[in-house]
């Protein structure tokens, strides 16, 4: 019995120690390996926690960069919008100006060649005053219609030119003959110009050099282009017996000042619109190298195609 019982109870012992031997062991490596485990987790939060505030704060500078460029970008596009728009209104601006001092010079250009057909009627017959006056009405016909237009074709502002100094040789007696070259330009159609530009220096030269002549005048007119610019120069073998002031321009065109300072007045207008020097200068051929009486003007003008 005891020894059944004590069997029993070794049994038993053996059977309920038993567990407990081999069970302590192993739920201490599972303690162990539960904590090993969260231990691990923290170290990994601590560490995505980490990386997330350096990656955040490596992140602000780039946003701040980015903010900075587009907000550069912006003003740059804002800044270039205004530009434009600015420089749109002074076009505008010039461009009414222009017509302004058009409107000037057209009533005053009429005024010469009326008094040029009052002076012609005169002296001659009829029939002769009549070509005149169709010679007039084709010339009328284009300064009112180029009167509106910025720019105009070279071939038609020359075709104009050509009329004037033929009324102009009528009213003269033909004392004088012209010439107009225009051998280093192979499209005139094409080319447009500031209208009526070389209109005034040639009236200048046949009222202020060539009647003081008489007979046997000249003026030759040579178009070509330089250096992205149309230069026209227009020489006279007129008589200018007056004094040169300061600025070399004789006393002579100083009478003809409103003819000559509307023309300044529009090749600076000119001069805003393209961006570049439309400008003229006077040069007394007495001081070429083969001095010889006469006047030449050198006419720079902006031109497109």
């Amino acid at each position: 019995m005891v020894v059944s019982v004590n069997l029993g109870s070794i049994v038993y012992h053996v059977c309920e120690s038993t567990p407990q031997i081999t069970q302590a062991p192993f739920g201490w490596v599972l303690f162990v390996q539960q904590e090993m485990s969260s231990s691990a987790t923290a170290i990994l939060d601590r560490e995505n926690d980490q990386v997330q505030k350096t990656l955040l704060y490596s992140l602000i500078p780039v946003v701040v960069a980015f903010s900075f460029i587009v907000f550069i970008f912006y003003r740059a596009k804002r800044e270039s919008f205004f530009k434009q728009k600015e420089t749109e209104l002074k076009l505008n601006i010039s461009e009414v100006e222009m017509k302004a001092l058009r409107a000037q010079i057209n009533p005053h250009f009429i005024f010469n060649c009326l008094n040029s057909i009052h002076h012609y009627m005169h002296q001659h017959d009829v029939k002769q005053a009549g070509e005149y006056l169709i010679k007039f009405s084709q010339l009328i016909r284009y300064v009112l219609e180029s009167s509106s237009s910025r720019m105009v074709s070279l071939a038609d502002d020359l075709e104009a030119l050509k009329l004037y100094m033929e009324l102009e040789q009528l009213r003269m007696q033909h004392a004088f003959d012209f010439e107009i070259i225009t051998n280093s330009i192979q499209d005139l159609d094409s080319m447009l110009i500031p209208p009526m530009m070389m209109q005034p220096f040639v009236e200048n030269s046949i009222w202020h050099g060539l009647s003081q002549r008489g007979t046997g005048g000249k003026i030759r007119i040579t178009i070509s282009k330089e250096n992205e610019m149309i230069q026209c120069i227009l020489e006279d073998n007129g008589k200018r017996n007056a004094k040169k002031n300061e600025d070399n321009v004789p006393a002579t065109i100083k009478k003809t000042s409103m003819g000559m300072t509307l023309i300044k007045d529009r090749l600076e207008v000119v001069s805003q619109i393209y961006k570049t020097k439309a400008d003229f200068r006077m040069e007394d051929c007495m001081n070429d190298p083969l001095p010889k009486e006469g006047t030449r003007i050198v006419l720079v003008l902006p031109f497109e195609d």
